[in-house]
């Protein structure tokens, strides 16, 4: 019986072939590539948009709330009060006007260190005998963070500073504007607001300065956020808020 051999032939790639498989392997790696960087794109995207509009709502809320409360400091009885509101002297209620940098203009962060953009006070009265006073100071400061290919972006930050006050009677209490103060070192701090601010505006619908202490206008503040890594997405939201002082520029 005549037996069959099957020889078995290795077949091995050719150079070809590999050049084949390795340019088909990197076009499919580029395309998971890309689609890898454009969906980390947009979830980072998404996270800056959603912290941001957190950032922006939180902070609009909070300084529409301390614009109206801010007042000139009171000496207050049962029957009467007095403030600087009733000195002769325009310069002193003026002390404790709201300031800003500009009105009606844009503000830009600088191209390195910080811009003082607003201040203002918020008072409790003072009840001689009683209790003291209470006022805390707010600055409002934009500090360069980093560039961008079309603008600067910076971080929005206030400073708080609390302190008790009292006034004497031989200056007519709180009409002179002469305070004693004792600093409410628990009560100061300091704070990052708003990141990637692209300007902030401010607005008033009066005269700066007001021609009486006791004209109250309404001010907007408008800010205006951007996305460092894609100048196409930004974000601005704006409130107004009128304060029971008078309104003037550094």
């Amino acid at each position: 019986m005549r037996s069959i051999v099957v020889s078995k032939r290795r077949h091995a790639f050719t150079l070809v072939e590999i050049l084949i498989a390795c340019a088909v392997m990197a076009v499919f790696m580029t395309a998971v590539y890309q689609l890898f960087i454009g969906g980390s794109k947009t979830a980072g995207r998404a996270q800056w948009i959603s912290g941001t509009i957190d950032q922006m709502r939180n902070t609009l809320t909070l300084l529409s709330r301390e614009i109206r409360g801010a007042t000139y400091p009171t000496t207050l009885f049962s029957d009467t009060f007095f403030d600087p509101c009733d000195n002769d002297d325009p310069k002193v209620p003026a002390e404790f006007y709201l300031r800003i940098l500009k009105d009606g203009q844009p503000i830009a962060p600088p191209a390195d260190g910080e811009l003082k953009v607003m201040s203002w006070v918020v008072c409790e009265p003072e009840k001689p005998k009683n209790q003291p006073g209470k006022i805390v100071k707010h600055e409002l400061f934009l500090e360069f963070a980093q560039n961008t290919r079309v603008a600067p972006v910076g971080n929005l930050r206030l400073k708080s500073s609390a302190f008790e006050y009292t006034t004497d009677a031989k200056n007519d209490y709180a009409k002179s504007g002469k305070l004693n103060l004792t600093p409410i070192e628990k009560e100061t701090r300091e704070k990052v607001l708003v990141n990637d601010v692209q300007f902030i505006e401010f607005s008033v619908a009066g005269t700066l300065p007001p021609e009486k202490p006791v004209d109250f206008f309404p001010i907007s503040v408008k800010i205006r956020t951007l996305y460092p890594k894609d100048e196409k997405v930004f974000k601005e939201n704006s409130i107004m808020a009128t304060p029971q002082v008078g309104i003037d520029t550094f």
